[in-house]
């Protein structure tokens, strides 16, 4: 099984909050399904950080200093999944790239949980990372 290869971008606002972004109706995976801030893969020949960086202006239409936070997670037994993932702070606005974005908005811990119980749609690899702690 080919391994996939991606970043995750985490983009909290000064309040601490996380922006999600939901997914273009039209995406061809997880259509209108809440997404991290940005994510995507890492293209041959580029390292993660650059990728972390790409996705975030292709995405939301922002340039930001990223942190790494060291992690790379599995989302499986197999290790098909591997994830970099990157943390920053911006407080908006955003632009972001219609064709893969509905919307992007601000959410507090409490209001994910919420989301998240009531089962509200996200991403798989979302509820995953979420589950590690590692997002709040």
């Amino acid at each position: 099984m080919k391994e996939k290869i991606s970043v995750v971008i985490l983009v909290y606002n000064n309040k601490g909050e996380l922006a999600l972004q939901l997914r273009a109706h039209n995406d061809k995976s997880y259509p209108l399904h809440w997404d991290f801030s940005a994510a995507g893969g890492i293209n041959k020949e580029e390292d993660h950080k650059a990728a972390a960086l790409r996705e975030l202006k292709e995405e939301i239409g922002i340039d930001s200093l990223l942190e790494y936070t060291g992690e790379e997670l599995y989302t499986d037994e197999l290790c098909t999944d591997q994830l970099y993932i990157y943390k920053t702070t911006h407080n908006g606005p955003f632009t972001p790239d219609s064709v893969e974005v509905e919307e992007v908005r601000f959410f507090n811990k409490e209001q994910i949980e919420e989301m998240l119980k009531l089962g509200d749609k996200f991403h798989p690899e979302f509820p995953f990372v979420w589950n590690k702690g590692i997002i709040f």
